[in-house]
């Protein structure tokens, strides 16, 4: 259930070290927010339940899977209604390479992010894929050449 708890300094203490490792034990999480055990597991169970914490998931290393290169795409639609952007959403969705997608409000109407192996790979993602999408206008590639705040758990 869904309630209205406002995270205080502590709680976004404790957000931070979640978010920097999420399978930390309770002893080592107290710990570091210098919180005894017991306090620290209620302002845990505190920020799940109000929805704060919404889950916890692993972090997959794309470099270890051989797709060492990320890429952010810029894709631009020639129509804006609503079929057009469903469509193009729905076939975005089911692309292995696709690790986050967004619907923007900016020059351009979604940002994508993918992982893949090389520049073979992603000329055969673009001509396979998105090119089919219909209602492209667009598209601009950026390629990322390092995640400055993943490096440390890549290393």
């Amino acid at each position: 259930m869904k309630s209205s708890y406002t995270p205080d300094k502590l709680d976004r203490k404790i957000i931070f070290e979640l978010q920097k490792d999420a399978r930390i034990s309770n002893a080592e999480l107290s710990r570091r927010v210098w919180l005894s055990q017991s306090p620290c597991w209620t302002r845990v169970k505190n920020l799940e339940n109000s929805g704060i914490i919404s889950g916890y998931q692993a972090v997959i290393s794309q470099k270890a899977l051989g797709r060492k290169e990320i890429m952010m795409v810029q894709v631009s639609m020639d129509r804006h209604d609503d079929k057009s952007f469903s469509k193009a959403e729905s076939v975005i969705r089911t692309l292995p390479e696709v690790l986050e997608a967004h619907l923007c409000a900016a020059e351009f109407d979604f940002l994508i992010k993918i992982a893949i192996r090389d520049t073979k790979e992603f000329e055969q993602f673009l001509k396979q894929k998105i090119y089919k999408i219909p209602g492209i206008k667009n598209v601009r590639s950026i390629l990322c050449i390092r995640d400055i705040l993943k490096e440390d758990i890549e290393n």
